[in-house]
């Protein structure tokens, strides 16, 4: 797969270029942050002269501001093209957690029930016979219904 990105041209060349010099913003702002707020540093950007620092959660987003004077000055230092003069922390968004999905239970038969009531006995495992059993009461009764 190397190979095949090193001969990459044209606007794949370019999008790869970009996303190693954005990869090497974000390994560059670690680099100057504690090991535990180092994986909550998720994005680095620019907006004209403000370096951008993108974290996954606004309780970790306090205590990247300690650590915005040396970040700045060691973006200043290693990409002063840059001309960066300030710092915005940015909090990403959290995504919604997808709904959990309901469990669909489906009732055995009452022919069913009973093949799982006489195999309860049959068992030797006291908790299989007991989950045989219980399983066998979900049975759907046509006076119930």
């Amino acid at each position: 797969m190397k190979p095949l990105l090193t001969q990459a041209q044209g606007n794949l060349k370019n999008l790869l270029e970009s996303a190693q010099f954005f990869q090497l913003l974000l390994e560059t702002g670690r680099d100057h942050l504690p090991a535990e707020l180092q994986p909550h540093l998720v994005g680095v950007s620019f907006e004209e002269r403000t370096l951008v620092l993108q974290i996954d959660a606004s309780i970790w987003a306090t205590q990247l501001r300690f650590y915005e004077p040396s970040i700045l000055g060691s973006f200043q230092q290693d990409f002063p093209h840059l001309e960066l003069n300030r710092v915005k922390v940015s909090i990403l968004p959290q995504q919604e957690k997808p709904p959990k999905k309901r469990n669909v239970s489906s009732h055995p038969s009452e022919m069913d029930a009973q093949r799982m009531r006489q195999l309860s006995q049959e068992v030797e495992s006291p908790e299989l016979s007991e989950a045989l059993l219980k399983l066998s009461q979900r049975a759907k009764n046509p006076d119930n219904q």
